[in-house]
């Protein structure tokens, strides 16, 4: 598993490009305030490169707990196609604004709580923020 944040800015604000990997050991590890600090979410693009479906959670607050916290967004990532890795982007234009801090985590069922770990082959995430 491996997180990477790395930042860039415009004539009009700094943003954030969190890029998370869970391909070589899916877990349902949640992965806390990725951005250090308030802000917007303006997409996010998942690759499910298991064999079954993949759900991506983010969650705004302080010290979320698998199997306990319900996130508040939350996406279905379809399953691989044959060998073909499935890729989903959901992008919102004025983004969506989280107040305390921006946390993830991945699972392989449709629970908001699950803490069933993603199937084997597992997933990327790359979330733009700012």
């Amino acid at each position: 598993m491996s997180l990477k944040v790395s930042g860039f800015s415009s004539a009009a604000l700094d943003y954030k490009i969190v890029y998370y990997d869970n391909t070589s050991n899916p877990a349902t590890d949640i992965q806390e305030n990725v951005t250090g600090s308030s802000g917007r979410w303006y997409s996010i693009t998942a690759t499910n490169h298991s064999g079954s479906p993949i759900y991506v959670r983010l969650s705004d607050g302080s010290a979320p707990v698998i199997g306990t916290t319900a996130c508040d967004w939350q996406f279905f990532i379809p399953a691989k196609v044959n060998t073909v890795p499935t890729t989903k982007t959901i992008e919102v234009p004025g983004g969506v604004p989280f107040a305390t801090a921006l946390n993830f985590w991945t699972g392989g069922n449709a629970d908001p709580k699950s803490n069933v770990a993603p199937a084997s082959g597992g997933i990327t995430v790359t979330i733009v923020t700012s």
